[in-house]
């Protein structure tokens, strides 16, 4: 009786060290369950050109209008992309925002309204990935160049946001430390069913920064950096040479 007793208690410990080693692998997993599954690509990129007027987005001291650059970048990305052959879908085309004309009538309602056919537009593409072109802005002018965003609900958000990074840095030659960082709470990454990466092409607030994206070389210069992200994050995924 006693040995009995003895084996099932070496089969208890037994039970419990395989669970708690369970428990402890799912935490030290950093792959999280996510909705976006890769699919055979299509060599489909939706492009977004954040904010549309009424709302400029952000705004420098001298009155440039973040969603006029972003249209710029955006409307050069998509040039040069489509030169290579990708299948290109722009959420606008225009500086218009993209609300629905029932939902104009207020700021409120009309940012809801834009945003939400972003996301349907997203989602209802069968892109591979998804590109939001933005400006940043600060209240000291001291901060300046680019960086990336994604929303960590998939692996794949991070290395595109990781991949486009480096590649504007290889791209432009000035010093930028910034690395691509997760976000949360914003509605087109966080619904978006495809990998999905904001681009903040730059400072607004600070002077080179806003004189560098009004010239045509340096958003070329972006435009390239992007495009060679989204080649290496191809590469790496699909195993693509």
């Amino acid at each position: 009786m006693f040995f009995i007793i003895k084996m099932k208690r070496i089969y208890i410990a037994f039970a419990i060290l395989i669970l708690v080693g369970m428990i402890y692998m799912s935490k030290v997993e950093t792959i999280p369950v996510t909705a976006i599954e890769l699919k055979e690509p299509t060599y489909t990129i939706v492009i977004d050109a954040g904010h549309g007027e009424p709302d400029g987005g952000a705004v420098s001291k001298d009155g440039i209008r973040e969603a006029t650059l972003n249209l710029e970048v955006a409307q050069e990305l998509a040039k040069e992309m489509d030169a290579l052959g990708y299948n290109i879908i722009m959420t606008r085309h225009d500086e218009n925002n993209i609300a629905d004309e029932n939902q104009q009538d207020s700021v409120r309602k009309m940012k809801v309204s834009d945003i939400s056919n972003r996301v349907k537009i997203v989602n209802s593409s069968d892109a591979d990935l998804c590109i939001s072109i933005h400006m940043n802005k600060f209240a000291s002018e001291r901060y300046y160049g680019w960086q990336t965003f994604y929303n960590k609900n998939s692996e794949y958000n991070k290395i595109l946001a990781e991949e486009i990074q480096a590649g504007i840095t290889n791209n432009i030659d000035r010093k930028n430390d910034r690395v691509a960082l997760n976000i949360k709470d914003i509605k087109l990454t966080d619904e978006s069913k495809i990998p999905t990466t904001i681009v903040e092409c730059g400072f607004l607030s600070n002077p080179e920064d806003l004189r560098l994206l009004q010239t045509e070389e340096y958003r070329a210069k972006l435009v390239s950096g992007i495009i060679e992200g989204v080649e290496n994050y191809y590469s790496k995924i699909y195993g693509e040479e």
